[in-house]
């Protein structure tokens, strides 16, 4: 397995939408983001249902599905339908790592994925 790819930084949003993005370039340019919507899941069919998993710019695709969290003091694992990401998160302040799990926490108050480590 290759080495854990550098996250600088990581942003979290609680408010309509939840969402964790992880840096995964110098700058931030480049983005794995888990995104999840819930007030307006009921217009989805129950398998579209759940946390969304891009990244970058995946313009006319449709998104990867989260399927599992492990998350370390050093590390993150995350697992969508697509692929597998390994993730430095070393360099995360602990706030903000806290909130990231708060986050993913209220992501999976449906138990859609899992999530491990917290």
């Amino acid at each position: 397995m290759a080495a854990p790819q550098h996250v600088p930084f990581v942003t979290v949003e609680d408010e309509d939408d939840w969402v964790v993005s992880f840096a995964l370039a110098p700058r931030g340019t480049d983005r794995l983001t888990l995104v999840r919507t819930p007030h307006l899941e009921f217009m989805l069919r129950t398998e579209q249902r759940g946390v969304s998993v891009g990244v970058g710019a995946q313009a006319g695709q449709r998104p990867a599905q989260l399927v599992a969290v492990q998350w370390g003091h050093k590390c993150v694992d995350v697992v969508s339908t697509a692929k597998h990401y390994s993730l430095d998160i070393s360099k995360v302040d602990n706030a903000t790592r806290n909130a990231a799990l708060r986050v993913l926490g209220k992501m999976n108050f449906d138990q859609r994925f899992q999530l491990a480590g917290v």
